[in-house]
């Protein structure tokens, strides 16, 4: 492997490999597999990991100057980002915040209120019930669906474009019918969003923000 991995070893029985937005490759591994059979493992599936890796490349390539705070995607649209300012706003000149940290603050107070109606009016078209809903801030998800059917949603998502964000509201009010990823639950998403498949393809392009703010 030309590439540098870690190992997590837990109470499983399959092996799995995942790279994420910043090409950090994990391998979960049942308890005592030894490391020359995951290496062995690796290797047989270097070329999808190639592959990802690459992908992710040029992902991040493209999108430098988000990563290094000089832009920020709002509601899918790239605009300057100014740090050290003495005004929190949004304008078309760009996003001007006191620091990094600001960010969730701005975009909760110019977008929350929306974004929470638009939610209770999916809610009523599809009849999806749901019982709370709060903004967090994620690293790693768009949104969450407990058991309870209380939903949570990532404030990074006031990033993406509308189309994706009724994507995700979507996918989360169908977790309060189907607590899971089955069949069914595609099936529904699908009701109600017949290109799915294209937008999550989409979305997998702003994985990186997750990490982000």
């Amino acid at each position: 492997m030309k590439y540098n991995f870690d190992i997590i070893y837990s109470k499983r029985r399959s092996l799995s490999i995942t790279v994420s937005a910043e090409n950090k490759i994990t391998l979960r591994c049942p308890i005592g597999y030894s490391r020359e059979r995951a290496e062995r493992f690796l290797n047989e599936k270097s070329a999808w990991i190639e592959r990802t890796v690459l992908k992710n490349e040029k992902k991040l390539n493209l999108n430098s100057d988000i990563l290094s705070y000089k832009s920020i995607l709002v509601n899918g649209e790239k605009l300057p980002l100014y740090t050290d300012s003495k005004i929190r706003k949004i304008s078309a000149d760009g996003v001007f915040v006191k620091n990094i940290k600001d960010i969730r603050k701005l975009f909760e107070s110019e977008f929350a209120a929306n974004f929470f109606n638009r939610l209770n009016e999916i809610s009523r078209q599809t009849g999806l019930k749901f019982s709370s809903v709060q903004i967090k801030g994620y690293k790693s998800r768009w949104g969450c669906c407990d058991g309870g059917n209380n939903l949570s949603f990532n404030f990074k998502l006031f990033s993406l474009p509308n189309n994706i964000q009724h994507y995700i509201i979507i996918h989360e009010l169908c977790h309060t019918a189907q607590h899971n990823h089955s069949d069914k639950f595609w099936q529904l998403v699908g009701k109600f969003v017949p290109d799915y498949k294209r937008i999550r393809k989409e979305l997998r392009g702003y994985d990186f923000i997750t990490t982000l703010y």
